[in-house]
């Protein structure tokens, strides 16, 4: 089920809630884990209960692995056990992309919900006892860990690390009045971002993109208004799906990992990848870039780290060479900005300001977004080729269409994001690890007053009904 559909709003969520605070207060801490964790796998098996056996063996088996790997310390254990997730991973995502570039027909396989989240999340696992930084101490919380369902399907990526404390903690007092008020003002945040802005951003970026996949002569101004609507499209849908894990884990008394700090304001494209994603990156970087030798084996084995980095986490997000490419640009991108940074040239920045190196910043991001988005690249060079005024200005957009993403612009410019709205109310580490500084206006930091309580209300209204319509998240596919 989906965050925004009416039986997780009016059934799932509340039913689960109840049955976790009543085990808390009258049976157990460990009662009202295994509650949650039935529930997280409920939740789960909604969407096709074939899947739950994947998500059952991977969680069986790594945890298996890391209590090996915490008792006899053998580094062949991990690599083995890192070595099955990733083959794991790659059978059922990318076999048959491999398949077509050697012309082998093997037929597509369908992808297990989640699969490339909560296999990532366990390799997080498993590095973690290596490096000693936890240790496995039950299957339920293990289990809790892997099928948590606030962040089970896309996200934020939870390392285990970030969490295992929070599920072992169980002297933990329960203020609900604290939890549900942060909690569920973030999750209407969220949902509203969801089915009030991506999804009415969403036609306007389809429409483009599918004059591009049947060929349609495209201009300038269309095809700028469709990408950017996608650019705003695919942050308030991801953001939105973020902010509703967040809520909804708070409401249960845990802290998620701030998956968001306003990316669209970032000055450089370091700065956006800081911003953007941030556990996907944080990931990479400890598991991935790091381990490849980081920054420690000079400025060209940096650039090459950045690059494979990059394109792998261009092809975690597909199984296509349109992610590629999109990884690759953002890898070129990002070591383009080290190179300038190493030759210790003054930033940008200094030179025309930083609000036009914002605008430069969200435009390259989004040029990189068609990519990202488009069918092939067919599509995505009929595109591009449009934006820079290969077909012409072309006809005059839709009013409201333009309207819209005006709107969302001015959002994304113009207000903080939901982190920094809560700096004061969120975990304070979580708040450090993201870099989320304070609004500067007091007004717009959240508080407990009737106020912001009407207005929030009136936004739940609002998208309750908007969401008669259901749109799955753009990063369920993923």
């Amino acid at each position: 089920m989906l965050f925004n559909s009416f039986e997780f709003i009016f059934i799932f969520f509340p039913v689960l809630a109840v049955l976790y605070y009543l085990a808390r207060r009258h049976f157990s801490h460990n009662a009202a884990l295994l509650i949650l964790t039935l529930g997280s796998l409920v939740f789960y098996s909604y969407w096709d209960i074939a899947n739950l056996p994947i998500l059952l063996a991977s969680a069986v088996g790594n945890y298996a692995a890391g209590v090996g790997i915490a008792r006899w310390r053998h580094k062949a254990l991990l690599i083995a056990a890192i070595a099955a997730n990733l083959l794991m991973l790659a059978s059922y995502k990318y076999l048959a992309f491999f398949a077509r570039i050697f012309a082998l027909d093997i037929g597509e396989s369908v992808i297990p919900l989640g699969i490339s989240f909560f296999t990532f999340q366990q390799i997080s696992f498993l590095v973690d006892v290596w490096t000693k930084r936890t240790q496995p101490r039950g299957f339920v919380p293990h289990l809790l860990f892997v099928s948590f369902f606030p962040h089970l399907i896309a996200g934020p990526l939870v390392q285990h690390h970030q969490i295992s404390k929070q599920f072992q903690d169980a002297g933990r007092k329960d203020d609900l009045v604290d939890n549900f008020a942060v909690g569920l003002s973030i999750f209407v945040i969220g949902l509203a971002k969801k089915v009030l802005l991506a999804d009415n951003l969403e036609p306007i970026a389809a429409g483009l993109f599918s004059r591009a996949d049947a060929a349609s002569n495209l201009g300038l101004l269309e095809s700028w208004l469709g990408v950017t609507a996608y650019s705003l499209q695919v942050f308030f849908d991801f953001s939105g799906y973020s902010d509703m894990a967040l809520g909804l884990a708070r409401c249960f008394g845990y802290h998620l990992p701030i998956n968001f700090n306003a990316p669209y304001r970032a000055a450089s494209i370091i700065d956006f990848w800081r911003r953007w994603h941030i556990s996907l990156s944080q990931f990479l970087r400890d598991h991935l870039y790091i381990p490849l030798g980081g920054n420690r084996r000079g400025p060209l084995r940096r650039y090459i780290n950045l690059l494979v980095t990059m394109l792998l986490g261009g092809l975690w997000h597909g199984a296509g060479w349109t992610f590629v490419v999109w990884g690759a640009l953002h890898g070129m991108m990002l070591a383009a900005a080290h190179l300038w940074h190493d030759a210790k040239l003054p930033p940008l920045s200094a030179f025309v300001g930083s609000v036009p190196m914002i605008v430069v910043t969200f435009i390259a991001v989004t040029i990189t977004w068609v990519f990202f988005r488009a069918a092939d690249f067919h599509a995505a060079g009929a595109i591009i080729a449009a934006m820079f005024g290969n077909g012409g200005l072309g006809g005059m957009p839709n009013t409201l269409d333009a309207a819209l993403v005006l709107l969302g612009l001015a959002i994304v410019w113009g207000l903080p994001d939901t982190a920094a709205a809560f700096y004061r109310n969120l975990d304070p580490t979580m708040i450090a690890t993201a870099h989320v500084a304070p609004p500067t206006s007091e007004r717009l930091q959240w508080r407990p007053v009737k106020p912001l309580a009407i207005a929030l209300s009136l936004l739940l209204i609002a998208s309750v009904f908007s969401a008669a319509k259901v749109a799955p998240f753009i990063y369920f596919a993923f």
